[in-house]
């Protein structure tokens, strides 16, 4: 009897413990919203925020402003579902500006951090957009291309942070109202 008591105490700690380590080590999107292939927690950066969010913060290193603050969405695969890869070509389309005060896109490297080396060509923002842009492209392939283009060279499978800043109060109230872009794949290793 106290050895099965034994044992199931252990086997609860040992899964309990990789539970814990799947969470704070594993993907940061449970308990959000999904747009197309952009997904957001809406804890994050709450002060009511749950301790596994808060942990899972801490580890990726994320500088989580309020909620009414910015909002991140974050994509790890194409609109179809696939997962961004850095040897193929992709057009994030955005049909519109965000609804933000201030925004920025982000290419993330599969550690959860900027490529290493390269052409530093990683981020978009708010400030590369002419007033008379309201739907753009940014282009993210190897090739440097017209226009907005981020560089996924050295980044693996990536994926791609939009920070809204100052969000429109509709998109705080309920992010799944934001109109995000489209991120369609063109072609990979020189084949589509």
């Amino acid at each position: 009897m106290i050895i099965r008591s034994l044992i199931a105490g252990v086997g609860g700690l040992v899964l309990g413990a990789a539970g814990a380590v799947f969470l704070v080590f594993g993907p940061a999107d449970f308990g959000g919203v999904s747009v197309g292939p952009w997904r957001t927690n809406i804890h994050i950066g709450s002060p009511d925020a749950p301790g596994l969010v808060r942990a899972v913060v801490a580890r990726r290193g994320l500088l989580a402003l309020n909620r009414s603050e910015t909002i991140y969405f974050s994509a790890d695969a194409d609109s179809e579902g696939r997962a961004l890869e850095a040897g193929c070509d992709y057009r994030v389309l955005f049909t519109d500006r965000p609804d933000a005060r201030w925004w920025s896109l982000t290419l993330y490297a599969e550690d959860d951090f900027l490529p290493v080396g390269g052409p530093g060509a990683y981020s978009v923002s708010a400030d590369d957009i002419s007033d008379g842009e309201a739907g753009f492209v940014v282009s993210v392939s190897q090739r440097p291309a017209i226009g907005h283009w981020l560089s996924p060279e050295n980044a693996g499978n990536f994926n791609l942070t939009l920070r809204l800043y100052n969000p429109a109060v509709a998109i705080v109230e309920d992010p799944s109202r934001a109109v995000l872009p489209v991120v369609e794949r063109l072609a990979c290793g020189g084949a589509s």
